[in-house]
């Protein structure tokens, strides 16, 4: 039996995202092929005057093992150095005591036939343990690893276009960012499209149990649901979201309810926004993971007004529960909700968007989770390109 490494940074009390990508990779593609399957987190945490610094929480409770919807996770506790710090923000180099603790990590991977990294900070671990002990090592990359952080930090892109190089091969979660990739990075380097699917959870459930959520939720049966879910910071464009949503309801003829679904930096900034704009919208905050699903049989629509994507998942999950979507035309975007549905950046923006939720609202579009996108189509996939390096 191959025995397969699997490395990805996380946080043991933030399980969505990569996080909840990696689990569902893992867990999919066990269902596939016959290979033994290491998880490996790395949780970076600051200590007490870092913390003071950086406003980052305490983490009281570091356990060596963790498990995650049934995939056993073993967790690399590393404390942020002050050298690291110094090294990256004054010298403008790579922190070489983080770099140093990922060689160590790569050295572990001894034994394993192959190794696979998510995003940049594991994928050193990974390049590390493929050129020391010859065997294929593979990154995912995800979004902003490959279209914000390079584009703010010189020291990390540099680093960025050496694992690039270096990984036997690339994976991108939606076409979009590869070909964001070869534009702004690299043109030439050994890469596959493997997209991110929704959760088995997210599905459309019967009338009589969405009938009891809306109830639950306080949303009378006659009124539509137009939702934002995700973060609330400049990435994802929600100081639009009181502009957007007033348009929405200034087009449609019926009065609708309005969600905010997450937490971040702007999540204030935003709340007095939607105030000023006049906007009615239930702010909720993170809502633990389990109820996203009951939460997305309640929406009509959820809008997505980002600068930035890898491949929207809160769109996929939002479509396999029989909602609508309409988000911005960047990188993945479209091959999720569909190209008439991811609206070009400019001066009409707002108005072009809220004009095609209208449209979507009214029923007058039917829109589908496209086929491809599916953890068993990923995993089937990824197989196919392990077993070439496998023989």
């Amino acid at each position: 039996m191959k025995q397969i490494a699997v490395l990805f940074e996380g946080n043991i009390n933030n399980r969505m995202g990569v996080f909840n990508a990696v689990i569902n990779r893992v867990k999919h593609l066990q269902q596939v092929a016959d290979y033994k399957i290491d998880v490996y987190m790395l949780q970076v945490y600051d200590g007490w005057l870092m913390r003071r610094l950086r406003h980052s929480p305490k983490v009281a409770f570091r356990p060596d093992d963790i498990n995650a919807d049934g995939v056993k996770v073993h967790v690399t506790w590393y404390r942020r150095r002050w050298s690291d710090v110094i090294m990256h923000r004054v010298f403008h180099k790579p922190p070489q005591a983080l770099i140093r603790r990922l060689h160590r990590l790569g050295w572990e991977m001894r034994g394993h036939d192959l190794v696979t990294a998510h995003d940049r900070i594991m994928g050193h671990a990974a390049v590390f343990a493929g050129e020391k002990l010859n065997i294929p090592c593979f990154i995912t990359w995800h979004g902003s690893s490959i279209h914000t952080a390079p584009a703010q930090d010189k020291v990390i892109k540099e680093e960025t276009i050496r694992l690039l190089k270096s990984a036997t091969c690339n994976f991108f979660v939606s076409q979009g960012l590869l070909d964001y990739a070869h534009a702004h990075l690299l043109e030439d380097f050994n890469a596959e499209v493997l997209l991110n699917g929704a959760n088995d959870q997210f599905y459309i459930y019967n009338d009589r149990l969405r009938s009891e959520l809306r109830k639950q939720y306080s949303i009378p049966p006659e009124k539509k649901v137009v939702a934002y879910i995700g973060r609330f910071e400049s990435v994802k464009n929600v100081h639009l979201l009181p502009e957007i949503f007033r348009e929405i309801q200034a087009k449609y003829p019926q009065e609708l309810d309005f969600f905010a679904i997450g937490d971040g930096p702007l999540l204030s900034e935003t709340r007095s926004a939607m105030a000023s704009a006049g906007v009615r919208c239930n702010f909720t905050g993170n809502l633990p993971y389990q109820e996203i699903p009951d939460l997305m049989n309640c929406i009509d629509l959820i809008v997505l007004p980002s600068k930035y994507e890898g491949l929207p998942l809160v769109a996929a999950e939002a479509l396999a529960c029989g909602a609508h979507a309409v988000t911005s035309n960047v990188t993945g975007n479209a091959e999720v909700v569909g190209q008439d549905n991811a609206i070009d950046f400019g001066e009409t923006f707002v108005d072009d968007f809220s004009t095609r939720a209208t449209q979507l609202l009214s029923g007058e579009i039917e829109q589908r989770l496209p086929q491809q996108i599916s953890w068993s189509y990923t995993a089937n996939k990824e197989n196919e390109i392990y077993r070439k390096y496998l023989q």
